[in-house]
């Protein structure tokens, strides 16, 4: 039996902070690391540079020309579409918008799966998402699902969009992260939803530094770090 690479997966809804976390905890283990939420903002931006509608048929035929990975350069993560650096590009709230709107598709998220399922590659793999432990990764040897009151998320949200340089309408937010949640839950395809085996965290009354150290205890007791 070939030995596969060993997976820890975080999943979470929007704003609880699964993608810095991941950052820092790939960086630790000098792990690798898959943003899935990455991956759907891709492609929307793929779609808005491109100018095509929302609508599967429409994007089905360009995702072979979607080639994308991600690297850290100089402290910083990177985004690469295409051979492009496009981290910045990705973050508007725009872009957000339509990758929630393709996050429902079966074809694009059966497409995915195959090509999260390329980045498990030795010495392991940080993978944060909606069902990276539930669907993607179901053998991870660790499984966390992160969740936040829904007010704390939105204020860090904001707070992230400032840090990026973004102007940001709190309403705009509140109202869009609702709407996400709502779809996220309900979907018929891949609902957001914690795997039977998962280490459930509730981070709101936790800083970030108390809640990447209260990981990595969990992941200390199923690797050598």
């Amino acid at each position: 039996m070939i030995k596969k690479s060993p997976v820890v997966t975080i999943d979470g809804p929007s704003g609880v902070g699964k993608s810095t976390l991941s950052q820092k905890i790939s960086k630790k283990l000098k792990w690798n690391i898959l943003e899935s939420g990455y991956m759907y903002r891709v492609i929307a931006f793929y779609i808005i540079k491109k100018k095509l509608s929302i609508k599967e048929k429409e994007i089905i035929p360009i995702l072979n020309k979607i080639n994308f990975n991600f690297k850290y350069e100089e402290k910083k993560f990177i985004v690469i579409l295409n051979g492009k650096d496009i981290s910045n590009d990705i973050s508007s709230q725009k872009v957000s918008m339509v990758a929630s709107k393709i996050a429902i598709f079966p074809y694009i998220r059966y497409w995915l799966l195959f090509y999260q399922r390329k980045f498990r590659k030795f010495p392991g793999l940080i993978a944060n998402g909606r069902d990276m432990g539930t669907v993607v990764f179901p053998d991870a040897i660790l499984k966390i699902f992160l969740k936040t009151k829904f007010i704390e998320r939105v204020n860090r949200r904001i707070l992230d969009f400032k840090r990026r340089g973004f102007n940001v309408n709190r309403d705009i937010i509140l109202k869009e992260m609702k709407k996400r949640d709502l779809k996220d839950k309900n979907r018929i395809i891949c609902p957001l939803r914690p795997d039977k085996n998962a280490i459930i965290i509730d981070s709101t009354h936790m800083t970030f530094k108390e809640t990447l150290n209260y990981i990595i205890k969990f992941i200390k007791k199923k690797i050598v770090i």
